[in-house]
């Protein structure tokens, strides 16, 4: 299985992408080649759903790589005789310290980390389509039980924001979610509290939009912030959570305009 991300100009006239594999091979000093072509993949004209933030402040380490085996993007999930990549653009959103630490203290103790509880919001105007509510949380890292993967999600909330668009927002803390199926919201609008439930090793918030309101049974679809600032990266995960992240490149306190964060970045949402 081989990834590719390509980024194509806002204006193109690509109509499709086909992927063509060539072998070349060798015995008893003949060669033979051969040629195949498949996973043909139309490229819509429009540029990915553009969205605001679905946190505050900062700074937060965008987690996600498509080089982990088990990460977002290497996990297929098959439902209804269909596998899926749900999370194929999905983030993980872990808040810092200025120094690069994820909690205060006994990091063991999920009310230590700096992001728990923190204010979760709507990135568009839509409507709520489904919620979980009923997932537990422990209240530390050592009492915690591995959930399965139809519990992965934990506490959520689902919100369609345009047609076949649903943005999810997983890992929620138990008693936080403040809108209910059928309920209008504003971009912007608070909609939960960070938290601890579900498949997780340490309070996060989890965030991807997808094609149909199933958190397992649908198709991650890219989409882009509005505006962040970028702070910087972990170019290695070693040391992620032990020391300072690095100011990369020409564009570390910028504020960025119509993109993704890249893996590993570190960003704040400032408000404009």
């Amino acid at each position: 299985m081989v990834f590719l991300e390509i980024r194509l100009p806002d204006s193109h006239n690509a109509l499709a992408l086909v992927h063509q594999v060539e072998l070349n091979s060798i015995k008893a000093r003949f060669e033979t080649r051969a040629v195949t072509n498949g996973a043909t993949i139309n490229v819509p004209k429009q540029p990915p759903l553009l969205i605001g933030s679905p946190l505050r402040g900062g700074p937060w380490a965008a987690i996600y790589s498509p080089l982990w085996s088990t990460g977002h993007r290497r996990v297929f999930y098959t439902v209804g005789g269909a596998a899926r990549l749900p999370g194929r653009y999905a983030i993980d959103f872990i808040k810092l310290d200025s120094t690069g630490r994820y909690a205060s203290g006994n990091t063991d103790s999920i009310r230590n980390w700096l992001g728990y509880n923190a204010a979760v919001y709507a990135v568009a105007d839509g409507i709520v389509a489904s919620t979980r509510t009923d997932a537990e949380e422990s209240g530390t890292l050592s009492g915690y039980t591995p959930a399965s993967p139809e519990n992965a999600t934990g506490n959520y909330v689902s919100i369609k924001i345009a047609e076949g668009c649903f943005a999810f927002y997983e890992h929620l803390k138990p008693g936080s979610i403040l809108v209910s199926p059928g309920q209008k919201v504003k971009k912007g609008d608070r909609i939960a509290a960070l938290g601890f439930t579900g498949q997780t090793t340490g309070p996060h918030l989890h965030f991807h939009i997808a094609d149909a309101d199933s958190p397992l049974g649908a198709e991650g679809i890219p989409f882009e912030f509005e505006n962040y600032r970028y702070l910087g990266s972990y170019p290695e995960m070693a040391s992620f959570g032990k020391q300072r992240w690095q100011q990369t490149g020409g564009r570390t306190g910028e504020i960025i305009n119509r993109e993704r964060p890249g893996p590993q970045s570190v960003i704040r949402f400032d408000p404009r």
